[in-house]
């Protein structure tokens, strides 16, 4: 039938009962669709793993005949021209076209494949709420609402962060997975409003507005009221006025308005109870794998950093230790917050507060403290973080004051304040898919570039040791621009794995871009004598910026200046010119046309944009690459 036969009707108590069954058969055919994907995948990589062994098996026997080739080799320019290689090309630019962002009036509003992926299966939704419908309009309505709902379990699977197996089954992070999260959401969002304004128009026509008061129908418009207040936070303006306002209503909406549901649609309890019993026991397993340690604060002089140094249990130290470049989510204990009033909203807050901050270093001796960074934005957490460093809080937080030689954690050259302090810090994790990074980088790619923009590094830099460290051959550099020269002398006495202090200056392959030299004479020179003191290899080449860059956080622009042979290599040479991101990446593809390119950036958005930009003119070429841009929130 079509859309405009549909009518109000009558119906038997034999017809009703009919109509439950069908409603509730294809709910649970909606859901079980959901699974088709997701084991197509599985099998996939089942069948790849098959084949890789079976590939290593023929290996084994031809030992001796056969050599891996090496870029440039006539055997990789064959299979590169060959119709396997033509498909594989086609197929990366195919890839990396479904991954450009879809921007409307300067917004971005997510990925060619969200939108794709979103259309498709909006669209096989739709179509499954009106199969075996017939003329009957509440059926149409009560459908929609059920597939709607039916969505929710695998919604809230795609939110988690401990127990993901999504992200388990796509080999990435939950951060990855989260994206199908938000596009699954404004699905079931979407048929729920149609699902309220078939109905309200329904009320209208029959003249029952009345109904609205009665208590099922009032708790499913209370629940769809949550649904819009969440849709609202997280409008671009609202998080980015406050982020911690959308994930507030978000955690406590997604605990009520399934309470709500159920007490409006009792057909869909099954559905609910799978969502709230998957949204609670991820909360218990991030729950039994937060510890709480001791850590110790202090701010980096003339910068908005901090930097935390936190000490854990040995048993979990080995799985940082395994995951460079991974992150946490970190909390302040309610033992820590004894500066705010216990009563007031402040405090309440904090439960709330559970930021993500990427693991710069794990010690290499046996204490196994991690190495955070911060940079205070204003908000709640690095307020409070400031706030322990600046003393303020120690009177009243229990926070232990020690004294320091001023820039003791420096080097002497103001690094630090001259005051430590040590206060209990809650860590949870590690998260993210960095161990899969470094295997993967190292045996998988010829050429690798780092990019890093401010405290982006703290994600960058723990991944180039690593992959130096495992494959000392591997051709890696790292690129870091930073605002103020301070603002990378918290790298300088780092140490992972038993390197030696100031290693990072003594690399040839490392170059830091400092942006904001004339605003930060002093801080220039401190980070001059650093790299001239441990070694003449390190490029620190120092730019002007019309702008603020070099923060992780911040959408600006770096500048990536080049180096002046004129002095000494190790010394801080001054360039003033605008950033060349698109130099950087044509001197990564000088070289074979068989050579394949990783890429990481870890920055301002605008800087991995341009870096993107520019990497895809070479995709478009034909060339391998691999891209992956780090990043928080959305």
């Amino acid at each position: 039938m079509g859309w405009l036969t549909y009518q109000f009707l009558d119906l038997s108590p034999t017809e009703k009962q009919d109509r439950r069954q069908t409603l509730d058969r294809y709910a649970l055919y909606a859901q079980l669709s959901a699974l088709v994907p997701l084991t197509a995948v599985l099998l996939y990589r089942l069948r790849k793993a098959i084949s890789h062994a079976s590939w290593l098996g023929l290996n084994a026997k031809k030992a001796g005949r056969q050599y891996e080739a090496v870029p440039g080799s006539p055997v990789l320019k064959e299979r590169r021209l060959s119709s396997a290689g033509v498909w594989a090309a086609r197929s990366r630019r195919l890839r990396w076209w479904l991954g450009e962002d879809v921007v409307l009036a300067g917004l971005v509003l997510g990925q060619r494949d969200q939108w794709i992926v979103g259309l498709l299966w909006t669209t096989w939704l739709l179509f499954i709420s009106a199969l075996e419908t017939g003329e009957d309009y509440l059926h149409l309505t009560k459908r929609l609402g059920l597939v709607a709902v039916s969505q929710w379990p695998l919604q809230y699977l795609l939110a988690l962060k401990s127990l993901n197996p999504v992200a388990y089954l796509f080999q990435t992070s939950h951060e990855r997975v989260n994206r199908w999260h938000r596009v699954l959401a404004r699905i079931t969002s979407g048929l729920l409003s149609l699902h309220v304004a078939l109905y309200l128009n329904f009320f209208v026509k029959t003249n029952r507005l009345y109904r609205l008061a009665e208590p099922v129908v009032f708790f499913g418009v209370l629940a769809f009221s949550g649904i819009l207040l969440i849709l609202s936070t997280a409008l671009h303006p609202v998080r980015r006025y406050s982020y911690r306002l959308f994930f507030i209503v978000h955690l406590i909406a997604a605990i009520i308005i399934p309470i709500q549901i159920m007490i409006h649609a009792p057909p869909a309890r099954a559905y609910l109870l799978e969502s709230l019993g998957v949204f609670f026991v991820d909360l218990v397993s991030r729950k039994l794998d937060t510890v709480t340690g001791q850590a110790t604060l202090e701010s980096i002089s003339g910068t908005s950093l901090v930097k935390i140094s936190a000490k854990i249990p040995p048993s979990k130290v080995d799985r940082f230790r395994a995951h460079p470049g991974a992150h946490i989510y970190l909390n302040v204990p309610v033992v820590a917050r004894k500066f705010i009033g216990g009563a007031s909203i402040s405090h309440l807050l904090f439960e709330f507060l559970f930021n993500p901050f990427t693991v710069a270093a794990v010690d290499g001796d046996e204490s196994g403290d991690l190495t955070l960074v911060a940079r205070h934005y204003g908000g709640p957490m690095t307020t409070a973080l400031k706030r322990f460093t600046d003393g303020s809080a120690s009177s009243d937080g229990g926070a232990v004051s020690t004294s320091a030689s001023a820039g003791s954690a420096g080097g002497g050259d103001g690094a630090g304040n001259g005051t430590r302090e040590t206060i209990p810090l809650s860590i949870e994790g590690p998260y993210g898919a960095a161990e899969r990074h470094v295997s993967l980088l190292y045996s998988k790619f010829d050429r690798i570039l780092f990019v890093a923009g401010g405290v982006g590094a703290t994600f960058t830099l723990p991944l180039y040791r690593a992959v130096v460290k495992e494959s000392p051959t591997t051709k890696a550099q790292m690129v870091w621009a930073v605002r103020s020269a301070r603002d990378a002398t918290w790298a300088a006495d780092m140490t992972t794995g038993g390197e030696e202090a100031g290693a990072l200056w003594k690399d040839d392959n490392v170059h830091i871009f400092v942006t904001g030299e004339a605003a930060d004479p002093e801080g220039t020179e401190s980070l001059r004598r650093r790299t001239h003191s441990s070694h003449r290899g390190a490029t620190v080449n120092a730019g002007n910026s019309e702008g603020d860059g070099g923060d992780a956080g911040a959408e600006v622009e770096m500048s990536t200046v080049g180096r002046d042979n004129r002095g000494d290599r190790g010394m801080a040479q001054y360039q003033l010119k605008r950033p060349d991101l698109k130099k950087l990446v044509d001197d990564l593809f000088k070289h074979s046309q068989e050579e394949r390119v990783a890429v990481l950036v870890c920055g301002p958005a605008e800087m991995a944009r341009e870096l993107r930009m520019h990497l895809g003119v070479w995709v478009n070429k034909g060339r391998s690459v691999w891209y992956h841009k780090e990043g928080f929130g959305f």
